[in-house]
């Protein structure tokens, strides 16, 4: 007959037993419910709870935030339509501006949210306080249709309507403030760049008119027109008009050449003054007027019903919530007393060896009889094994039987032994056995934990974790380009995260001393970085901007990093720029000088054709001397032609004729490009003194009223569990160990 033992069945809580618990307690956890019920819509009324009202805005960016270049002709062909909705990427960052500390300071100080929301002027942490109130009831999310949706939650309806409406005006204010910083600085550089060219203009224009007086009006018709008379005058041999065109020509050819650049030069400053103007407009347009930045949807509205607390969702989550609890409580005060064991049922089991070898009655040699098998109960219950496992005696053993040897009863005792001991242990991780034995040891658990979260609340006090406050700012990058694929976001965190700022912010704050590590220490330069990227964090946010967070045990400190890690991002950028302006500018300048002396050589060539060989205009003086050499001069002084000196110039034009056409050309040339080399000079040295910012700051940062780091009853709260589920191990190998020891 098979023996039975007792097994562990894994059965829901939710079952036959849940069920006796339920119909054995119906009247309490009847009575639990109304209370709950009657308790929960008493609580969560507005005598404990104040009900909030909602109000919401909701509205589109705008795809461009250049006035000039959506409004001014120049720019019409521009593909962003001042009447186009943004895209993800001005969403993002629209939404990264109603985070700002901008605009959160802005209605704290307007509607005076630290006496609207009860908060003690000068109390501990009032700003913690106030800001952690705004971040729950002002929210900001972007809705899925690319729109950005700004709710306010208030105790009066009428205000959070107007706040919310507010807030949504303040975009516009807050945008263009930090874009009037700097387009302002934009327009100023515009600005000083287009009057020095405006003063060059006149000054050339001035320059034009002394050489004007001086009877340089026109170079080319002039010289033409000399060189004319001068014909008229030695066919006629007039001595004293050929001495009057030889000074007018000797003039003429002394200042000639720097007529003619000057007068291209002012050609040329005239149309990029003209370009240059243009953009001084967009600037000037940019630096003083204001284009708004959204597409409201929807405008707040005073709502008529709360939206907070939802009384009737908080009575249902409280009336399960306590029952289920009850209904637990329940069963494992039935389990505690021994009314109840859940799951425990009896199952055949075989025999020890021992056991086994008892029920077989000892045969004599001449007694060949059967024996019955018999079933007997296990001592302790043991593992569950097959039904073939169990030896059953059917008949009489032989005579020649071979017994079992002792070792092999050994062998087999001492593995039951185990099997009895995982059984033990698995009973203990059974869920009543658990809530048997924590009952056991309540005092002991209690005691643990307790000590453990005492100590943990001490140790994690000022005196032996030194408190951290927290500063931080949100930026956007300005004014640079990238050097590559990356983005202009990811080349500021690449610069904010350079080595050189790293030792700027440490020398400026004396980081070593202020961290207490020791100069002689062998690590000294490794422990300090450490420390530095402990306690700084610069990141990219989700908008495509730049967070800089820094800790540290002085608040003000904290804040002034950040700072400082702004201000050396600003002075790298600079110095990385202003030195290669430098080079551009440096390059220019020795071009520009080069340039210079190739023109007043060749100014020089052109004074000694016109004074050593009377060579001053090509077409004009070819002419001349053509028809005088074949003499189709018309008039009275058609045969008073001076052959000899007709003859002369005609041998110094066939000498020097081409050069002079290539003097003349490679004046011309050589004055265009000096201006534009002049300018492109002009435009670098604009850039190498100029002083920019290469940020916009979203949110600044602030002196913190509250530490954040460690967080205290985090601490508390983990060591406590983890010391609770230590000592309950240490229980259960105790107890473990007491049964090994009974077995044995």
């Amino acid at each position: 007959m098979l023996m039975e033992e007792q097994d562990q069945v894994s059965r829901p809580f939710f079952s036959g037993e849940a069920m006796q618990v339920i119909i054995k307690y119906r009247r309490h956890l009847a009575i639990i419910g109304i209370l709950a019920i009657l308790l929960s819509a008493i609580f969560s009324g507005p005598a404990f709870i104040t009900p909030l009202y909602k109000s919401t805005v909701i509205l589109y960016p705008t795809a461009s935030n250049s006035i000039s270049k959506v409004l001014l002709s120049e720019n019409m062909g521009n593909t962003k339509d001042i009447l186009e909705f943004g895209e993800e990427e001005q969403t993002e960052q629209m939404l990264q501006v109603l985070n700002s500390n901008k605009i959160r300071k802005r209605v704290i100080n307007k509607y005076n949210l630290l006496e609207h929301y009860q908060i003690k002027r000068g109390s501990k942490y009032q700003m913690t306080r106030l800001f952690e109130e705004y971040d729950n009831n002002f929210r900001f999310r972007r809705t899925e249709f690319m729109a950005v949706n700004i709710t306010v939650y208030d105790r009066d309806a009428q205000l959070a309507s107007v706040m919310a409406n507010d807030i949504a005006e303040l975009i516009d204010s807050t945008i263009n403030r930090m874009q009037k910083e700097i387009a302002v600085k934009a327009f100023k550089i515009v600005e000083a760049e287009y009057l020095n060219l405006k003063n060059e203009v006149q000054t050339k224009e001035d320059s034009l008119t002394v050489l004007r007086g001086l009877g340089v009006h026109d170079y080319e018709s002039q010289s033409e027109m000399f060189n004319r008379q001068l014909a008229i005058e030695l066919a006629k041999g007039n001595e004293a008009g050929i001495k009057r065109l030889e000074d007018k020509l000797e003039i003429l050819s002394k200042y000639g050449g720097p007529y003619v650049s000057l007068r291209d030069a002012l050609l040329h400053d005239k149309k990029q003054l003209s370009e240059l103007k243009a953009r001084y407009e967009e600037a000037k347009v940019d630096a003083t007027e204001n284009l708004p930045h959204k597409f409201i949807v929807s405008n707040a509205v005073e709502a008529e019903k709360k939206s907070y607390p939802i009384r009737w969702l908080i009575v249902v989550i409280s009336t399960f919530s306590v029952l289920f609890l009850a209904i637990l409580i329940f069963g494992v005060m039935e389990v505690i007393s021994g009314r109840m064991e859940f799951g425990i049922k009896k199952k055949n089991f075989p025999l020890s060896f021992t056991e086994q070898k008892e029920t077989v009655q000892p045969h004599r040699q001449h007694s060949p009889r059967p024996v019955k098998a018999e079933t007997v109960t296990a001592k302790k219950p043991l593992r569950e094994e097959t039904a073939e496992s169990i030896p059953v005696v059917t008949e009489a053993a032989p005579e020649n039987t071979t017994r079992t040897t002792i070792a092999e009863e050994s062998n087999v005792n001492k593995k039951i032994k185990r099997d009895n001991n995982n059984i033990e242990m698995d009973n203990y991780f059974n869920s009543s056995n658990l809530v048997k034995l924590v009952n056991k040891w309540k005092k002991h658990l209690l005691i643990v934990v307790a000590a453990s979260a005492i100590l943990a609340a001490i140790f994690s006090g000022p005196f032996f974790i030194t408190p951290m406050y927290k500063s931080y700012a949100v930026s956007y990058p300005a004014n640079v380009e990238p050097y590559s694929e990356e983005s202009a976001t990811e080349q500021m965190l690449q610069i904010l995260n350079s080595q050189d700022i790293v030792d700027s912010v440490i020398k400026r704050f004396n980081l070593a001393q202020h961290y207490e590590i020791d100069h002689d220490y062998k690590y000294f330069k490794t422990m300090l970085l450490y420390e530095y990227n402990q306690n700084v964090s610069i990141s990219k946010t989700a908008f495509e901007s730049v967070l800089i967070e820094v800790y540290d045990k002085d608040p003000v400190m904290a804040r002034d990093m950040v700072n400082a890690i702004l201000d050396f991002y600003n002075k790298k950028i600079r110095r990385l720029h202003k030195s290669k302006y430098a080079e551009v500018a440096g390059m220019y300048s020795g071009q520009l000088q080069r340039k210079k002396a190739v023109l007043d050589s060749l100014k020089q060539v052109l004074y000694d054709l016109g004074t050593n060989y009377g060579l001053i205009e090509y077409s004009a003086q070819s002419q001349e001397i053509m028809r005088g050499y074949l003499r189709t001069v018309y008039g009275n002084n058609a045969k008073a032609i001076n052959t000899k000196e007709v003859k002369r110039l005609l041998e110094n034009m066939q000498i020097k004729s081409g050069q002079l056409i290539e003097v003349v050309q490679m004046i011309q040339d050589e004055a265009r490009t000096y201006v534009e080399v002049k300018l492109d000079y002009e435009l670098a040295v604009r850039f190498l003194n100029a002083n920019m910012t290469y940020e916009n700051i979203v949110t600044y940062p602030f002196v913190a009223d509250k530490k954040s780091y460690p967080v205290r009853w985090i601490i508390v709260a983990i060591a406590a569990v983890a010391s609770f589920i230590f000592a309950l191990l240490i229980v259960l190998f105790l107890e473990n160990r007491k049964k090994l020891k009974s077995e044995f």
